[in-house]
């Protein structure tokens, strides 16, 4: 379309135009131009619509996370597999939450606000950190509300696995069965024959070589490569020129108080009833002289905190329920409070703990100011940039751009379209029809959301076919690893008929001729790691000797190579009390397949629509 435009139209229309157009199209996509992404359905479960905003604020920070752990094997297919896994993952959540409502199941805050204080994520110290929760949440693009409302969800959907696990059940002779299984005893040697120390025995004849290049000329092609130039528009490298003096870092601070602020917090018990007469008689209790800690033991059904005498922990407004919050934040410090009624019961709350906002200094503050200032202004340069870089794109040279917008002019290697060390963008666009026959700029890639690029073909080398020379001695390396190959599987088998025939004599011929030993191994467990684990898990899956006699096998290893394994027995021992581990890992697992199956049956009434075209 913009091509067109530009071949179509003249002078300062034209770039009236593409001025309007190009830069939102560069940076977020035309549909989600016209449409928005939240307006752009990927799916519909029961009717809900789950929108490419919802879904992408799914797969984005999975796919970031991807990226960093894989590095330059991260390639363009598994964005494929990682979204039918978001999917699935956000179809889970869906019938989870519809199963945890039919069952009416809940949450209370104060199980949640258990939870966050565990996570070793949100402390400082050993202790919970408010101001690291909220600080780690920001950086991830989170509200306190919207955080604690998605645990909230996850608590009630994780309610229905863990009564799976509470009521699932293995019986005694099950258990014992499966122990007994588990730790038996296998007694074993075996020999390893390597394909690579008969390479050089194989001879592969000419002819043959030249006769598999004739017959697979297909498999031997050089893929049309090309060498591009770009340019890259980077967030971290705008930041490093950032300079700020005191007295602007100053007016900064004074100007974002706010961000350099420790909220109030206060930190308070409580005993929670369901019913109020039960409540009064507390309250009576405590009027009378009652130890609140030993009520809170005693009667409190709040689960997450009685075993802790009530104790909530420092919190800040927004945590609590609003009726619990507004009678907290109204007390003075050692009261306690009347009964408070909340949907979750009848609250008697003591507040033992106050801990006023407070605005940390500017010498305490200053590197936590200055990376908030450089963040800011990198990104408001950044910004403007990307919209400069975006009209220059379209309309000059990647030389002009460099000196204009005082960027350098980088240089590939040549490259391939299944490369798989560069960023998937970089490659789909490269071999573009408009970056690569018609030789123009390409678009704005946004290959983060911290680093921008635009390329240009500067050289191509189309698709040949190699000739013989070039591919004979890959071909003959090819052929000699077959017929290594075959002689190692040979042998093997030859080995295990000389040990079933018990031909001892031609048995230690071959042995010596090709420098063979017998390992001898002894008594092994499953989990022992006195041989690999490959061979292991081999050696458990042969069938028991019988009548005491030896049991032979030659199996094929990892690269090619070959095992002559000699089973000599297998032995359980007596057991009395079963392993509590086994039991747990057995109970988890049955509960799983239950859990599994559940998923299944729903996802099987479910009305399920994708929208592939819009993933």
């Amino acid at each position: 379309m913009l091509v067109s435009i530009r071949n179509k139209t003249k002078g300062w229309i034209s770039y009236l135009i593409i001025g309007l157009i190009i830069i939102p199209f560069a940076l977020f996509g035309i549909s989600e131009y016209f449409t928005g992404a939240s307006n752009i359905k990927v799916a519909s479960f029961d009717g809900v619509d789950i929108s490419k905003e919802e879904f992408l604020s799914e797969f984005n920070p999975q796919k970031r996370w991807l990226q960093k752990e894989l590095d330059k094997k991260y390639d363009k297919k598994f964005d494929f597999i990682l979204k039918q896994s978001i999917l699935n993952q956000m179809l889970n959540k869906h019938l989870l939450e519809q199963l945890s409502r039919k069952l009416s199941y809940e949450t209370t805050t104060s199980e949640l606000n258990n939870i966050i204080r565990a996570n070793d994520l949100f402390k400082e110290e050993g202790r919970f950190s408010l101001e690291k929760y909220k600080k780690l949440l920001r950086l991830n693009g989170y509200t306190t509300e919207k955080y604690e409302t998605i645990k909230l969800q996850e608590l009630r959907r994780t309610q229905i696995k863990s009564n799976l696990l509470d009521s699932a059940f293995i019986t005694p002779s099950q258990l014992l069965r499966l122990q007994k299984l588990n730790d038996q005893k296998r007694k074993f040697s075996y020999i390893i024959i390597q394909t690579d120390n008969h390479i050089k025995e194989v001879k592969v004849d000419a002819q043959s070589v030249k006769d598999f290049y004739d017959n697979k000329k297909s498999l031997f092609f050089a893929p049309e490569q090309v060498k591009i130039e770009f340019i890259e528009l980077s967030l971290n490298e705008i930041a490093k020129k950032i300079k700020v003096s005191d007295n602007e870092l100053f007016n900064f601070y004074e100007n974002e108080q706010e961000n350099f602020t420790t909220e109030e917090e206060r930190q308070a018990q409580h005993i929670l009833l369901t019913d109020e007469l039960t409540a009064q008689k507390v309250v009576t209790l405590l009027d009378n002289g009652g130890d609140f800690v030993k009520l809170a033991k005693q009667y409190s059904q709040d689960s997450g905190s009685k075993d802790d005498a009530g104790n909530l922990g420092f919190f800040t407004r927004g945590i609590m329920v609003p009726e619990f919050e507004k009678k907290v934040f109204a007390m003075k410090s050692g009261e306690v409070s009347d009964l408070v009624k909340s949907k979750f019961g009848y609250h008697i709350i003591k507040l033992n703990n106050i801990k006023v906002k407070t605005l940390k200094s500017f010498d305490i503050a200053k590197q936590e100011i200055l990376d908030l200032y450089i963040q800011k202004q990198a990104q408001k340069v950044f910004y403007n940039l990307t919209e400069q870089l975006a009209s220059l794109a379209y309309e000059t040279s990647l030389e002009k751009i460099v000196d204009q917008m005082d960027l350098k002019l980088q240089v590939s290697d040549f490259f391939d379209k299944r490369n798989t060390q560069l960023n998937q963008k970089i490659v789909t666009t490269a071999f573009s029809d408009m970056v690569l026959n018609k030789g123009e700029n390409s678009e704005v890639l946004e290959l983060s959301k911290d680093k921008l690029m635009v390329i240009r073909v500067r050289e191509k080398l189309v698709k040949r076919q190699k000739s013989f020379s070039e591919v004979k001695s890959e071909i003959n390396t090819h052929l000699m690893t077959l017929l290594a190959k075959t002689f190692v599987d040979n042998l093997a088998k030859n080995i295990v008929d000389l040990l079933v025939h018990n031909d001892k004599d031609t048995l230690e011929k071959i042995m010596i001729k090709n420098k063979l030993k017998w390992h001898r191994v002894g008594w092994i467990k499953r989990d022992s790691n006195k041989v690999k684990t490959t061979i292991v898990n081999k050696v458990f899956a042969l069938a028991k000797p019988i009548n005491s006699k030896s049991s032979y096998s030659a199996q094929n290893l990892e690269r090619g190579n070959a095992i002559v394994i000699d089973l000599l027995g297998v032995k359980t021992t007596d057991i009395k009390i079963v392993n509590a581990v086994l039991e747990k890992s057995l109970l988890s697992f049955e509960s799983n397949e239950v859990f599994s199956n559940i998923l299944e049956m729903l996802k099987s009434q479910a009305e399920i629509k994708i929208f592939s075209r819009n993933l």
